[in-house]
């Protein structure tokens, strides 16, 4: 799940923004305005050398999280009971994305979090890992009681700075990440992706396919699981068995998609797995400019489903259990702030399979378009993992 493009200006206020908005949540924890008053946004900007409209942005996050709210003609008060919240202790969340994957996540946590008589501070890293360990540490500064991480993988592994967070006594549970780590002793709630990537190909086996294809947006985090459910699942089924087709690209464009049709027509590929939703899209796009018809000449899934219902033809799509990672997760840290000596937990959601109108039944030996015949097979083998 890669970051979303964003010119530098935006980022820039972003980022003073969520600053600014951090030192106020801290400020707020050390109560630091004992009235419960917050100064004036004029006295906030001079202080700390930001525009009024980035002290307005700040604030504005924080009346959204119920941590403040504004009386008119009167000034920003410190809330005695966040909106919508029980009082109680506060959980850091860290999360590398608002805007793909994560929203439902966070839904989950927050409804947890409600349930439990807790409040959630909320921290976004937009994939910077170096914003990611300053946002836990300044969380743990705050004085929440537990963290709920989703942190950035280095070179496949967790990073080395966890262990810091370990030793300062604070509960962590990590969300979608650790079962790359079979060893880990960390807690967790991790979607098992590999499981939903087999899923996918026993459906397109039992619809008849037996070329079946795998187009990946590179990732550290997603793709690697997802490449070795597929390639466990055809070789089960068949040993001996990987994909007909494979490419794995930082970012695919329409021009990539059409030249990965082009070379599924000469391996006779009827089907195709892709990570993720977009790349899946893209791909479907370049097929019917083709003229070929999906799912007739070209079964197509998609993986992740955030947007698998808004393609042009509905995508079929493998569905991570996003909403209820973040319910588990706050489960496993509220039990282990309850009970610290209680036994470790680490929780596998599988996915599942929505049945869209992108698969059908095989037609014929393996895509033809234009007099062009299906060619013997060719195996791919797999690319390897890179770094997003």
């Amino acid at each position: 799940m890669n970051p979303s493009g964003e010119n530098a200006g935006t980022a820039a206020r972003g980022h003073k923004t969520r600053r600014l908005a951090d030192e106020l949540r801290r400020g707020i924890a050390e109560l630091r305005w004992p009235g419960g008053r917050l100064p004036t946004e004029q006295d906030l900007a001079q202080d700390q050398q930001v525009s009024v409209n980035t002290v307005r942005r700040a604030v504005d996050l924080l009346v959204q999280e119920g941590l403040v709210y504004r009386r008119q003609g009167s000034g920003t008060y410190v809330a005695d009971r966040p909106t919508g919240l029980a009082a109680g202790y506060a959980v850091g969340v860290v999360v590398p994305s608002l805007t793909y994957y994560y929203p439902r996540v966070i839904a989950g946590v927050e409804r947890q979090l409600n349930a439990h008589g807790a409040r959630m501070l909320l921290r976004c890293t937009d994939w910077d890992p170096a914003v990611e360990r300053g946002a836990a540490e300044d969380l743990v500064q705050a004085g929440v009681r537990g963290l709920i991480l989703v942190p950035t993988l280095d070179r496949g592994a967790l990073p080395s700075w966890l262990g810091e967070l370990d030793r300062g006594g604070v509960p962590l549970v990590l969300a979608e990440r650790g079962i790359d780590e079979p060893a880990t002793p960390r807690e967790f709630v991790c979607s098992h992706h590999a499981a939903g990537a087999r899923e996918a190909v026993e459906h397109l086996v039992g619809l008849g396919h037996r070329r079946i294809a795998y187009l990946e947006r590179t990732s550290p985090h997603t793709a690697p699981q997802v490449r070795a459910g597929l390639a466990l699942a055809l070789r089960q089924m068949a040993p001996g068995t990987e994909p007909a087709l494979t490419r794995s690209l930082p970012r695919w464009t329409a021009e990539d998609a059409e030249e990965f049709v082009r070379d599924a027509v000469a391996c006779g590929v009827t089907a195709v797995l892709c990570f993720a939703d977009r790349e899946a899209a893209l791909l479907v796009g370049a097929a019917r400019r083709r003229g070929l018809e999906v799912p007739g000449d070209l079964s197509v899934i998609g993986y992740d489903d955030e947007v698998a219902d808004l393609c042009e033809v509905p995508l079929t799509a493998v569905s991570p259990a996003k909403t209820e990672v973040g319910l588990r997760a706050v489960d496993i840290l509220t039990g282990r702030i309850a009970d610290p000596s209680s036994p470790r937990r680490q929780e596998i959601l599988l996915p599942r399979l929505v049945l869209r109108d992108s698969t059908g039944q095989r037609a014929g030996e393996g895509l033809r378009c234009g007099g062009e015949p299906a060619l013997p097979h060719r195996t791919g083998g797999l690319p390897p993992a890179h770094d997003a």
